[in-house]
């Protein structure tokens, strides 16, 4: 196969190998950015309701529950690059669609459809995150991958708020459409194959898939990494994406330009402590930041509670730029780490579907709150879910970085350091 890659794990991710992959994140992430600030505030033009956005968010959440693990499922069976070329082409289709919307029904439509190949992409990127990557190194990995995102997301917000004041918010979504096409052509032509071959997975052939994960899934481990990994689709749906463009200009008297500049802002403290929280995940663990992580986006939530002008929103969200860093890196290296490698696919497609459940069911149970009682009390409520979160993650959530131990014959093994 053309620019296939068969090396173990570990041993491409940070090679020449590597730097296509990393680009496709970077050019996704200056799409997505734009779309960031777009997506709500077209939603709200076309109809003023804040519930009626939030039910956006919530379906298109909703919809990854169903494609997610189908995806995994999938690129276990085919592989994983077709499933990245479909779903990058599908959510570019779509975006440029927006620019014939003229109504809410018909813009759902569009978002629901173009979220399925998000969904798709995402999943089948992040298993090949784990593909390329070893227990020892997946920290610095998976912060590599957020931290090329995240780059792009820095310029996306800001090129979205100035394309949206001076051409209009449709406007805004070319750009994503342009940047999932860049991404589908890379992906097609200078990115390999990474599933396992058959020699490294013979246990894929004879074993099932309810054998495999459901020990896994039922287990004290992957009800943490589930509250977890709801917790952080709670951060970046409802407290990003969702609420805060419309809480900014509402609560605050934000301009489009400023609610991009400070989803900017939150985007480079994320990038700059996302690297160093990847090098400390894999010395000392993942519950190390995770915990931390949660009650310091807990704490931001309680700042966004009380903004009420410029300086406010920004303080909050600058620290919630520290916790975003700190948990979403996390959250995935701590998924990677649990999940069998012949079914690699399909557990990170289940752990998917939870992070869709919370974007589904975040933004929608926030919105209703925010319209009901407003956005202070809504932004409290979530703080309150994510100290239990990390409650949850502090007592029950094993710790799962490997160390190297040496035997008495002189040979190393990589051994889980559970708690």
């Amino acid at each position: 196969m053309r620019g296939s890659i068969r090396a173990g794990p570990g041993s491409s991710m940070f090679s020449r190998q590597g730097l296509p992959l990393f680009a496709t994140y970077l050019i996704w992430g200056t799409g997505s950015g734009a779309q960031t600030l777009g997506r709500s505030l077209f939603a709200f033009e076309l109809e003023q309701s804040i519930f009626l956005v939030t039910l956006l968010f919530a379906a298109l959440g909703m919809s990854r529950i169903i494609s997610a693990p189908l995806t995994g499922f999938l690129t276990d069976r085919i592989g994983r690059k077709p499933l990245a070329v479909i779903g990058a082409a599908l959510r570019g289709t779509m975006s440029f669609a927006v620019l014939w919307v003229d109504d809410y029904a018909a813009f759902f439509v569009v978002e629901l459809i173009g979220n399925t190949g998000v969904s798709m992409w995402q999943t089948t990127s992040q298993v090949v995150v784990a593909d390329m990557s070893s227990p020892e190194n997946r920290g610095r990995a998976v912060a590599m991958r957020n931290s090329s995102l995240r780059l792009g997301q820095l310029l996306g917000p800001v090129l979205g708020g100035f394309i949206a004041v001076t051409w209009g918010l449709a406007e805004v979504f070319v750009v994503n459409g342009i940047s999932k096409f860049l991404v589908m052509f890379i992906t097609l032509y200078m990115i390999g194959e990474t599933r396992p071959t058959r020699e490294r997975r013979p246990a894929a052939e004879r074993t099932s898939l309810r054998a495999d994960l459901l020990p896994i899934v039922l287990s004290r481990a992957f009800i943490a990494l589930a509250l977890t990994t709801i917790a952080a689709a709670l951060i970046g749906q409802s407290m990003v994406q969702a609420m805060f463009p419309i809480a900014g200009k509402v609560e605050a008297g934000l301009i489009e330009s400023e609610i991009g500049l400070l989803i900017t802002v939150a985007g480079i403290i994320t990038l700059l402590f996302s690297f160093p929280n990847g090098m400390l995940v894999d010395r000392f663990g993942r519950k190390k930041s995770l915990v931390p992580g949660l009650l310091i986006a807990a704490g931001a939530a309680v700042v966004l509670a009380r903004m009420g002008d410029f300086n406010g929103a920004l303080l909050g969200m600058a620290v919630l730029g520290v916790a975003m860093a700190m948990t979403m890196g996390s959250t995935q290296a701590f998924a990677m780490d649990l999940a069998p490698e012949d079914k690699r696919g399909a557990f990170l497609g289940v752990t998917a579907a939870f992070q869709s459940f919370g974007s589904a069911v975040g933004p929608l149970t926030a919105g209703a709150i925010a319209e009901l009682w407003g956005f202070g009390t809504s932004f409290t409520a979530v703080a309150v879910f994510l100290v239990v979160c990390a409650l949850a993650m502090a007592m029950f959530g094993p710790e799962t970085r490997t160390r190297r131990r040496r035997d008495v014959k002189g040979t190393t093994s990589d051994t889980p350091e559970r708690e």
